[in-house]
Parts: structure tokens; sequence; C-alpha cells
């Protein structure tokens, strides 16, 4: 798919970083963000909830919350921004479909570290509810936060990058808590505890600055992008990249897919254990009389190695399937069976483990190996259906997110003395979700493009220009087959969008077809490459 709405190939200047690059980094430094700072009110809640704090911040500050909250209340308080989180999922998913969804990701993260700024105010000078209040709009601005970016993922990666791509943004979630933690554990140790959420937040807005400066909806409304870049991506995505009118998200066949369960099964899983592990892994690690500086330290080592593994695996991944040693579906399921099944196996393993350092070992592998399901499941909303994947993430996340929501209350509730047995019981539980996950995946889980990926019926096809050339917009109506692909071969075609304003109005080939009249003759291809140049 060729466009004529680019620039002049930067390239030629000299050095040129592929924008999809930039945007693939810059997706990388929100998801951190976002996730780092999600666990502040874990650490703070481990100076709420813990009588001995000031022995363990000896040498430190000694500023901690004046509250009187139970681990129940610290369950509620974490609950509620999940349930705020459940409600914008699907409307999300939606919404990156019809609005520019680079918009909506940059505007999520920049409210909720607002709001993420507002905490120390509401926990210890307004009160439990306001501070309950607070989470719920942070939950209602995140929710929109994985629909949105694998919005923009799929218009700025490739088939052949999907894989490494998807690896390096969605490390950004789990590498946010190796920051989040560490940092927060030493600046709540040796600073205050309240510090931990302006920082955070101020993090949060400068990225947000820099994403209106350098981030743009789609490849083809970028003004800096080279020639050789946008053809690329559009030529590797092919139909994919089309933009229509009139589709409709095909919900019905979405809800009634096998696939898309398995990927419903698995966000459960990942949300069960990864929420666990971002709100309680601190108050774990504490049981066993850790600092809270090395608290910070080793309940942030599992995700980090976690953050190096992923990292390797996307690329490991894409060569797989470029090889053909596996098919994609093979590939999907070999790297979840792997990451789930080995994490299962050390949580079982802790259930039985009373020493802190041999623990912290078996949490390390475990969450480790969990690196490989962003290779496998994670990415494969876009194996199924690119244009929709969006709508995918926020389908799946919503089921993930019910763990979320029952997960801190369920934990609150069996760890109420805060010992090591109560633990056990909790391992227990959540490698069993993993094993289950494991084989309904396996048995129904699928790489390949879906049946509903492609709108079918009569559409109006869209093709963007860049903005800043003011260009308007080219539709033209066709027909698609069953298979969501044009029947006529323009359809796929870039329109030739006239340049002048009085031309603006002129019907395509395919309108005045429709209507019985002959199209005018169209310019040589000599004529062609004169305007052009």
């Amino acid at each position: 798919m060729a466009t004529d709405e680019t620039t002049e190939n930067p390239a030629s200047s000299g050095f040129y970083l592929p924008r999809r690059y930039v945007i693939t980094f810059m997706l990388f430094l929100g998801m951190l963000i976002t996730h780092a700072q999600r666990v502040n009110i874990a650490v703070t809640a481990v100076t709420i909830l813990d009588k001995t704090i000031s022995e363990k911040l000896d040498g430190g500050a000694i500023d901690v919350p004046d509250v009187e909250w139970d681990s129940q209340m610290v369950g509620i308080l974490h609950s509620v921004f999940y349930v705020g989180y459940l409600i914008t999922q699907i409307p999300g998913g939606y919404l990156s479909t019809v609005l520019p969804s680079h918009r909506i990701f940059g505007g999520c993260i920049a409210l909720s570290c607002a709001m993420n700024m507002m905490l120390p105010v509401a926990i210890e000078n307004v009160g439990f509810t306001f501070t309950c209040t607070v989470r719920v709009l942070q939950g209602l601005c995140e929710g929109v936060l994985y629909p949105s970016c694998y919005a923009v993922m799929r218009h700025w990666t490739t088939p052949d990058e999907k894989s490494r791509v998807g690896a390096l943004v969605l490390t950004g979630a789990y590498l946010g808590p190796v920051i989040g933690l560490s940092l927060s554990g030493s600046v709540t140790h040796y600073i205050g505890w309240n510090y931990v959420y302006y920082i955070h937040g101020s993090f949060g807005l400068v990225w947000f600055v820099l994403w209106i400066l350098f981030s743009h909806e789609r490849p083809n409304t970028h003004p800096t992008i080279s020639d050789a870049e946008l053809k690329s991506i559009e030529a590797s995505q092919g139909d994919a990249a089309l933009q229509y009118k009139n589709e409709k998200v095909p919900w019905k066949e979405i809800f009634m897919s096998l696939p898309v369960h398995a990927l419903n099964v698995c966000n459960f899983a990942r949300s069960f254990i990864f929420f666990l592990l971002l709100t309680n892994e601190p108050a774990y690690v504490n049981a066993f009389g850790f600092s809270l500086a090395e608290n910070g330290v080793f309940s942030a080592l599992p995700h980090a190695t976690m953050a190096i593994l992923a990292l390797l695996g996307g690329p490991i991944a894409d060569w797989m399937i470029a090889d053909s040693m596996f098919n994609i579906t093979q590939v999907r399921k070999l790297f979840t069976c792997i990451g789930f099944g080995m994490e299962a196996l050390c949580l079982y393993c802790l259930s039985f483990i009373e020493d802190g350092t041999i623990a912290i070992v078996f949490l390390t592998i475990g969450v480790g190996s969990s690196a490989a399901t962003i290779s496998g499941w994670q990415i494969n909303h876009l194996d199924l259906a690119p244009r929709y994947a969006s709508v995918l993430a926020g389908i799946t996340t919503t089921v993930g997110t019910v763990a979320g929501i029952i997960n801190p209350l369920i934990v609150g509730v069996m760890t109420k003395d805060q010992d090591l047995r109560s633990w056990q019981y909790v391992f227990i539980l959540s490698a069993s979700i993993l094993v289950f996950a494991v084989i309904f995946y396996a048995v129904f889980g699928s790489g390949d493009l879906q049946p509903w990926a492609e709108p079918k019926g009569e559409l109006q096809v869209i093709e963007k220009c860049n903005p800043f050339e003011q260009k308007p917009y080219g539709t033209f109506s066709g027909q698609m087959d069953d298979n969501g692909k044009p029947v006529d071969d323009d359809l796929a075609k870039t329109p030739q969008l006239p340049e002048e304003s009085e031309q603006d109005n002129i019907p395509s080939d395919a309108t005045m077809a429709e209507e019985g009249e002959a199209p005018p003759p169209g310019p040589s291809e000599g004529e062609v490459e004169e305007a052009a140049r």
C-alpha cells in the first residue's frame, strides 16, 4: 500500500531513527511509569500494618502515615482501584478504534499520575473514604491503558516484529514494579513515605509532555517518517492497514470465539498472580523480617528477572516463526505453557518454604519464567484480529481485572495473621489457577487470523493524510468478500487525493461507476511522476 503523504525522506539528510522505534520506546516508558506507581500504596501499607516499622526504619526517616488501618481496609483500598479499572476496559477498547488511540493512551497516564500526587493528602489529612474515591478515579483512568496500547501497536507494528515489539512494550508493565518497589522502599526509608507519590507522579507528567511531542496516531500521519519506513510498514500490514468509515465491531463473533476465551482464562490467571505480587509481595517479604529497604530490593528482584527474560523471549519467538520452525499457534502455546507451568511449579514449592533466602530464589525463578507468556498469549491479540486488538484487549483485561478485584479481598482474609503459614495457602491457590490456564490455552488457543477479523460487506475506505500538509480525507466505496478482502483490487490502493481546494469534492471513480457515470480519464504515468517531482 503506497501513499504520497510523506515529506522528503529524512534519512537522506543524515542519521535517521525509525519512528516506529521511537513510538515503541515511548509506549514502554508509559507502561513502566504507570505500573511503577501502582506499588506505592503497597509499600505505604507495610508502614501502616507493621507495628514494628519504627525498628526497621532505624537510621532512616521516622515519618510514617498516622492512620489506624487493618489488612482488610488495605485490601479494600487495593480492590476499589480495580473496580474503576474494570468499568472502562471494554469502552476503552471500542473508543480506541474510533478515536486517536495515542491521545487516549497518553491522557489516561497523565490523569492517573496527577491523582497519584493527591494520595498523600488523602491518606493522612482527609480519610479512608476519600482515599478510596481517588483510587477508584485512578482505576477509571488506567482502565483504557491496555486497550489503547494495543491499538497503538496495531498501527506501528509489522508482523515480523510483533513478538519483540510486544515483549518490549509489555515488559514495561513488569519492569515497573522493579523500579517502583526499589524506589518506593528507599524513598520511604530515607526521605519519607509521601515523597514516593510526588516523585512517581512527576515522572509521569514529564513523560506525557514528551509523548505529546513525539507520538502520532498512524505512520501516515507522522510528519517526519521516511518514505522507506512508511512503505515498509504499510506493505507488511497489507489490508490490515486500511481504515473503514462504516465498519462495525463483530461483538457476537468475538464473545463466541474459543481462542478469545482462552485469552480470557490466561488473563485471569496472569492478573491473579500479578496483582498478588503487585499489592502483597512487600507484605509477604516483610514476614521474613527484612528491613524496609531490603524489602523493596528483594520484592523487585523477581520482576527484574522477568523483564530481562521477556526481552530475550520476543526475538526468539519471532525467529522461530520466521524460520518456519513452528507455526504461530505452536509458538504461542509453547511459550505460554512454559511460562505458566514453571511459575505454577515454583509457587507450589513456595507453599513449603520457610527460609527467606530460599523463598526469594524460588519466587524469582517462578516470576522470571512467566516472562515467556509475553511472547505467548499476551501478544496473541494481534494474531487473532489486528484490527480489533484493542477490543480484544479490553475484553480480556476486563476478565483479568475481576481477578484484581477479588485477589486483595481473598488474600486480605487469608493473611489476616500476617504469618508464613497463611501465605502458603495463597500460593497453593495461585498455582492451581495457573495450571488450569495452561490446560485451557493448550486446548483452545490459536495463533491464526480469525474469520471475523476483517470487516465484510459494503464499506468506505478512509485514507488519513498528513495533518501538517492539510490534505483532505479520501473515501471511496467498495465490496468486501466473505474473508474481508476487497473484491476490487483498486480498493486496497491509496486514493490519489486532489491538492487544490476547489477539487476537494470530486467523486471517486468507484462512486461514479455506482451512479452509472463514466469516470474521467486519469493522468498518464509520466504526468504522475512529473507531478510528484
